[in-house]
């Protein structure tokens, strides 16, 4: 079981603040939000529940009845995918945590989960989402106070104190300890209304009544009022905090913060002192270490600064900060080789957090640079020079942005003096690293995703097997995409997503899996079929070919595959196997709609007497097939036999009245009988009713060049190479009517297209020679 919840209230993580507390100020308001993250920790009695959701699926499974199949697994996947929200959230990956949330709670719709996902909503900060599922928590069960706690904290996260107010009343009403008075107060003071500052008072006083007045109290609410901007407040509770007890830890600290805040960040005596007691009192308090080295740098007092800094950066060897003003008073001194090492230790330290304090760390690529180029290492230091300059445009934005708002947490006027950010200000202060696991902690993490996965691909594999069987084949398909994405190696995955994408046409897909599925049973002759025609669906003839192959006999007899493998031996020119294949195809009866397609098979393949008796047996069967002279007429003009098919084009007009094919074809052979006329009047009734027709704009257009009526020509040529502009004839005759127009720029455009185009053709044909086995 990985990291259970502590037993009770999960609010139990700031039991003992008082007596234990280096926390001090807005610290305790971040922990009443880290509190609800902390609550999302699978406790013992959700993982039982997932165990006995389990054991209901595979009873499920075994009764053989689909829809209980899908309502077991609709709870496995429920239980599971909010056990994974929840080790997402632990490990910051707020994004994955919000999308597996919200798939749990479509699965499975509970207020916890719905409150789940709104914490996850804040860490992500979509906060408008957030209060949209948390209010809706608090409107099905008012009494659920994580849903308050997401409520408040969507609000105040997303700067809306006043609103957030009935929230924290509710908390601090239903369990009125310090926990839940101090934020309600804090959010009061964040209003700026008069009467909100004297219930916040009132609540401060509250919180003394329930916990007894300490110095640490003071520091808390000093913190309040400094976060405020009530800084003469702030000043009177740290003040009144080291009246208590001089040792109260960061009174002395937040005391020196508040002077020098008061005195626009100008380092006086009184400021410097209050940090120097707290050094003193705290010798490895980070906060104080490396506030002093700050201002001591800022003063060139360069040795005692670094005295300073350096004890920052044992206690906290992970912050660059300390790191940044090494360098810098190394530099200032001129020792490059101590300031390059600690320069660029700052610089790894800040990894891509190189917005933290304002783009601190721009310094140290400037020193970098200078240091780089004073020692003739000229294109590494255009790097660091040029990071500099991109950090400094950065820090212009983002100082006209946010000055008023860092002002109000303490940061000053100038975005430059206060190194650290108020985040930063809190987990020093809290001897937080910020690292919510340990590195056993995140392996155990790991591990337990790993076997959620798994549990979650047999999940939606059973829930969309159980779909596929009552023919519900696009929501199981999505299914097995998501069982896929749990854990791919699930046995026969790719097969049942390869079937189900098969039902629907998707052949894109179904090659995608039935390619992965087919070597591991290479003697399947449904998958080989399937896969088969998929290929030959998307244009894939030489694969379609090669995949059908190893079928033999099976394959030419079935009543899709033959024809897929029939007909992608005749695109790919293999008129020997094709005929074959077609023959053994043609020897068991199909339907009239089949039949169809081998007349024109044989067509393609040139066996036009074959064709015409194919087609004419399907005829037999059915006089009123519509097609089949059609069919028949295209099988006649390949064979030239133009009465033939002049009569099949006019039989075919007959059962399909204004077939735009059929009349094509019909004003095609009148052109090739030397009836002219009769061929415009097809041409014309064709364009007509379907202008869009190329090939009728094409040959009406050459009719009108041959008999000299240049502007109609042009006309219909224009728009033949306009709707087919990729076949290489119709520019050939559109620049002869522009040559004969006089229009010879147009003409010689139209030329290049035309050679351009046969080139290209050219060059696929001598790849496709090349390929040929």
């Amino acid at each position: 079981m990985f990291l259970p919840a502590k037993p009770g209230n999960p609010d139990c993580i700031l039991d003992g603040y008082i007596r234990r507390s280096r926390l001090s100020g807005t610290a305790l308001w971040v922990l009443f939000f880290a509190a609800i993250a902390h609550s999302q920790i699978r406790s013992q009695p959700k993982q039982d529940e997932l165990q006995t959701r389990i054991a209901d699926a595979a009873a499920a499974r075994e009764s053989g009845d689909p829809a209980s199949v899908q309502r077991a697994n609709r709870l496995v996947i429920a239980s599971a995918e909010r056990e994974i929200a929840e080790l997402e959230m632990v490990q910051s990956q707020y994004a994955k945590a919000t999308a597996d949330f919200r798939s749990a709670l479509d699965f499975e719709e509970t207020n916890s989960t719905r409150v789940d996902l709104a914490i996850a909503e804040i860490q992500a900060g979509k906060y408008a989402d957030a209060i949209q599922l948390a209010e809706k928590a608090h409107r099905l069960d008012p009494s659920d106070l994580r849903a308050d706690r997401a409520l408040a904290s969507a609000y105040v996260q997303s700067g809306k104190f006043v609103e957030a107010i009935d929230a924290f009343t509710r908390i601090a009403k239903a369990n009125p300890q310090v926990e839940n008075l101090y934020p309600l107060a804090v959010c009061l003071l964040q209003t700026k209304r008069p009467a909100d500052k004297v219930r916040a008072g009132e609540v401060f006083e509250q919180m003394k009544h329930t916990a007894g007045d300490s110095g640490s109290l003071h520091v808390l609410i000093g913190r309040a009022y400094r976060d405020a901007d009530e800084m003469q407040s702030a000043v009177s509770e740290f003040q009144r905090a080291i009246a208590i007890d001089p040792k109260t830890p960061h009174a002395h600290y937040f005391l020196g913060l508040a002077r020098l805040y008061m005195n626009d960040w100008k380092p006086t005596p009184e400021a410097e002192g209050e940090l120097r007691k707290e050094a003193e009192i705290f010798p490895r308090d980070y906060l104080a270490n490396y506030m002093l080295g700050f201002l001591l740098s800022g003063e060139r007092q360069y040795d005692e600064s670094n005295r300073y800094l350096k004890a920052a950066s044992e206690i906290d060897p992970n912050a660059p900060e300390p790191f940044l003003y090494l360098g810098l008073n190394a530099y200032a001194v001129e020792d490059n080789k101590t300031a390059e090492t600690t320069l660029r230790r700052a610089v790894e330290l800040t990894g891509n957090d190189e917005a933290r304090s304002n783009y601190q760390i721009r310094r140290a690529y400037v020193d970098l640079g200078r240091i780089l180029a004073a020692a003739g290492r000229t294109e590494e230091s255009d790097a660091f020079v040029a990071k500099a300059r991109e950090l400094q445009n950065k820090t212009m934005v983002q100082s006209q942005q946010n000055v008023s708002s860092m002002a109000a947490a303490g940061a000053g006027s100038s975005a430059a003096v206060m190194p650290l950010s108020k985040q930063q200000e809190e987990q020093a202060a809290s001897g937080s690293t910020g690292k919510v696991l340990t590195p056993a902690q995140r392996q155990a993490a790991e591990d337990r995703v790993k076997q959620l996965s798994a549990i979650l691909a047999l999940a939606y594999n059973d829930m969309a097997t159980s779909e596929a069987i009552q023919r519900e084949y696009q929501v199981a398909l999505d299914h097995y995409h998501q069982a896929e994405h749990w854990d791919p190696s699930t046995a026969g995955l790719e097969r049942n997503i390869g079937l189900c994408a098969f039902r629907l046409k998707d052949y894109d897909e179904a090659i995608r899996a039935l390619s992965k599925a087919l070597p591991q049973q290479p003697d399947s002759a449904p998958l080989r079929g399937m896969l088969g025609i998929s290929y030959f669906a998307t244009d894939h003839y030489a694969e379609a070919a090669k995949t059908l192959d190893p079928l033999g006999a099976r394959g030419m007899q079935d009543s899709e595959t033959g024809y897929a493998w029939a007909a992608s031996l005749v695109h790919l020119g293999d008129m020997k196997k094709a005929t074959d294949v077609l023959t053994a195809f043609e020897s068991q009866p199909r339907p009239n709609e089949t039949r169809l397609l081998i007349g024109q098979l044989w067509t393609e393949i040139g066996d036009y007497a074959r064709a015409t008796s194919t087609l004419n047996g399907a005829l037999a069967a059915d006089p009123a097939l519509r097609k089949a002279h059609l069919y028949l007429g295209l099988a006649d003009i390949h064979w030239q036999h133009w009465p033939e098919a002049l009569k099949e084009f006019q039989s075919e007009l007959i059962v399909s009245p204004g077939d735009p094919v059929a009349q094509y074809h019909l004003g095609y052979v009148y052109l090739q009988m030397s009836q002219v006329d009769e061929a415009c009047a097809q041409f014309r009734q064709v364009i007509a009713a379907h202008p869009d027709y190329a090939n009728a704009q094409y040959e009406l257009g050459k009719i009108m060049l041959d008999q000299g009526k240049l502007s109609d020509a042009v006309q219909h040529l224009e728009a033949a190479a306009r709707l087919s502009p990729q076949i290489d004839y119709m520019h050939y005759q559109l620049q002869a009517a522009y040559r004969k127009e006089d229009r010879v720029a147009d003409a010689d455009r139209e030329l290049e297209i035309y050679k351009e185009i046969k080139a290209k053709s050219r060059e696929r044909a001598a790849d496709a020679v090349k390929s040929t086995p």
